[in-house]
């Protein structure tokens, strides 16, 4: 079954946002971050330390991935397990929650992070963020206040 996004409501709205909305906003900056980190980018927009290199005439990850036809960095892709995980977990009208869905491929992206930081905002992304948040901005419609049970 595939995963759906849990989406909540708040006892009381006052705001332009619906969870739907957040849920937009949360698979744009999902899929700047995932774009990011499939080209071997960190968080603040460089080049991501390249792989360590295998020592003492042993083969290291960048030559075991190169054998498999992948690029040889650091772009978080051996099956695509992980990166296929990588999704909105939440959304309400008051936050979205972007995060790994599968507890392996979380751990994973937890140790990868934890060598190089590219899970996070970077300021691209955010530039991204920014003009998704103004396009439903200046979407026409009226700004509710509205009790929700």
């Amino acid at each position: 079954m595939p995963f759906q996004t849990k989406i909540t409501r708040a006892r009381w709205v006052l705001g332009p946002f619906t969870a739907e909305d957040m849920q937009t906003i949360g698979n744009v900056l999902v899929d700047s971050i995932s774009a990011r980190i499939r080209k071997a980018v960190n968080v603040n927009d460089a080049a991501a330390r390249p792989l360590k290199p295998g020592r003492n005439g042993h083969r290291g990850y960048p030559e075991y991935k190169a054998a498999r036809g992948l690029q040889p960095f650091r772009d978080w892709f051996w099956t695509g397990r992980t990166m296929r995980s990588l999704k909105v977990k939440s959304a309400s009208e008051n936050r979205v929650v972007i995060g790994f869905v599968d507890p392996n491929a979380d751990r994973i992206a937890h140790v990868n992070n934890l060598r190089e930081r590219q899970f996070g905002v970077s300021p691209r992304d955010r530039l991204a963020l920014n003009a998704i948040v103004l396009a439903v901005l200046k979407q026409e419609r009226v700004v509710r206040v509205a009790k929700a049970a």
